[in-house]
């Protein structure tokens, strides 16, 4: 199964607020249609109508080309809409227009982690540390900085500034119970995530969370209640399609859990949980060539893909792949993965 941390559309956000001064180079009328077309655009965007929220930004922008808000607000609806690219540049544009516009800064660097740009995210938090220091997001932000780079311990830390700041900030609890869950503190993890559906019972990244903790405890019956409230805010999410999927392989359903896996690749083809998960149905259901290939397709595109290692290593040597096997259990002996190691010590000289 595999994890759901709030990002992309569910960042925070940080909206440019424009406060009418006269330009140089823009008439009164200009400036009063530009501010009108902003606001507008403002409106749209906490509607969520992305489309519509641009289509005003580029007419304020068009009627004062030196509107660094406008710019900056445009770039997040670009987020939204899964234009990084646009959103980047825009956000580049509004601190060039204006060196002390902190929200562009603050949005940025969100973009720039995404990108795994860490470097450049970082000097952008930095640079807006003494106004936001006392901002439960600006540490959210540092918090998902840290946990992309991998440095958990870190990344904790960050959600725990955040979340003492605000105790409901929804987006560090969740946050922080992925971060917990990949340091295997799976109790902690079940907390935030439950603390989270608590504040927001429409929160469906906590469910599909959750169903991985039940999933692990061997609480099937549950695992799959919490993944298809997920399912019911979004049918086609990919990532609760083939959690479904997994959790009803562990049920021995191997058709249906079939089907779901084959339409998360669909929407996703490079997931690579989705690729694990079709390689454990052949493995089910005796097709050994087919469950090395998927496997190994998984591992090739994500080697920290969860339990890679041992699956992997079990469908080889249920293909007589002896040899691979003991290679591909010593390689997640290497990096801590207990599973692996115990079937390397039982197996392998």
């Amino acid at each position: 199964m595999m994890l759901y941390k709030m990002k992309g559309f569910h960042w925070s956000i940080m909206l440019c607020i424009f406060f009418a001064v006269s330009w140089v180079g823009c008439s009164e009328q200009s400036q009063t249609e530009a501010a009108q077309f902003f606001l507008k655009g403002n409106l749209k965007l906490e509607k969520r109508e992305y489309a519509e929220a641009i289509r005003y930004y580029d007419e304020a922008i068009l009627k004062q080309g030196d509107m660094a808000d406008a710019f900056c607000n445009r770039g997040i609806a670009y987020l939204h809409v899964g234009e990084t690219e646009k959103a980047l540049e825009d956000f580049n544009k509004a601190i060039e227009l204006d060196k002390k516009l902190d929200e562009a800064y603050f949005n940025r660097a969100g973009a720039l982690v995404d990108r795994k740009e860490f470097t450049q995210a970082a000097a952008d938090l930095e640079q807006i540390r003494k106004n936001y220091q006392d901002s439960t997001n600006y540490y959210l932000r540092w918090g998902d900085l840290k946990f992309n780079q991998g440095y958990y311990d870190q990344a904790l830390a960050e959600y725990d500034r955040a979340i003492t700041l605000r105790s409901d900030n929804v987006q560090a609890l969740v946050n922080r119970g992925v971060a917990y869950f990949e340091k295997k503190d799976f109790k902690s993890a079940q907390v935030d995530f439950e603390k989270a559906l608590k504040l927001d019972s429409q929160q469906q990244l906590a469910y599909n969370n959750l169903a991985l903790i039940f999933a692990r405890q061997n609480q099937l019956d549950q695992a799959v209640k919490m993944v298809e409230r997920a399912l019911d805010f979004d049918p086609v999410n990919p990532i609760y399609l083939n959690n479904k999927g997994y959790i009803l392989l562990l049920q021995k359903k191997t058709e249906e859990a079939k089907k779901l896996v084959e339409r998360a690749l669909e929407k996703d083809p490079q997931n690579s949980y989705a690729h694990r998960n079709l390689g454990l149905y052949w493995m089910q259901t005796g097709n050994k060539i087919e469950a090395v290939a998927e496997l190994k397709k998984a591992y090739d595109q994500n080697p920290s893909t969860d339990r890679i290692h041992f699956w992997l290593g079990k469908a080889q040597a249920d293909n007589n792949q002896k040899d691979e096997a003991c290679r591909t259990w010593q390689k997640g002996a290497a990096i801590g993965d207990a599973e692996a190691a115990s079937e390397r010590k039982k197996n392998c000289r």
